[in-house]
């Protein structure tokens, strides 16, 4: 695990119309990396990777992307790709903060942890894996936050 000190997490904030807390996403983002590190599974790419980059995008450019490689043009929260790129929706996240009651921040690290379990080798493609996800990935979340 000695790859925690070499990897870069970059946030890059690629729509306009949602203001963010960069600062505080980037810091908390790096604690969240250590903990899904530490849960993630031998020869998954999360162990591997030097950089993530966390691209911050709106629902449109999000479900262009989606589309692309889903052949799914609806938005969404989050895309994974396995050598190190996370998309999240900030429009999406601002519907769903709201609803849940939760900060916009809290709600985007929720979709990065997300799409860094995904990094770690875990899948949510049926009930069983999407449950064992949501229980990882809250708890990684109040870790961070706790």
């Amino acid at each position: 695990m000695s790859n925690v000190q070499k990897t870069k997490i970059e946030i890059i904030n690629s729509q306009e119309s949602i203001i963010l807390d960069l600062d505080s996403i980037s810091v908390l983002s790096k604690k969240a990396y250590t903990f899904c590190l530490q849960e993630s599974k031998e020869g998954s790419p999360l162990r591997e990777l030097h950089s993530i980059e966390v691209s911050v995008l709106n629902d449109k450019q999000i479900g262009l992307v989606h589309e692309e490689f889903m052949n799914d043009p609806t938005p969404t929260d989050v895309i994974t790709f396995d050598y190190g790129e996370i998309l999240v929706s900030a429009e999406t996240a601002l519907v769903q903060s709201k609803n849940l009651g939760v900060s916009l921040e809290n709600e985007i690290l929720l979709y990065i942890i997300h799409g860094m379990l995904h990094l770690g080798g875990y899948l949510d493609k049926n009930e069983v894996d999407f449950n064992e996800m949501k229980i990882l990935q809250e708890r990684i979340l109040n870790s961070c936050l706790g």
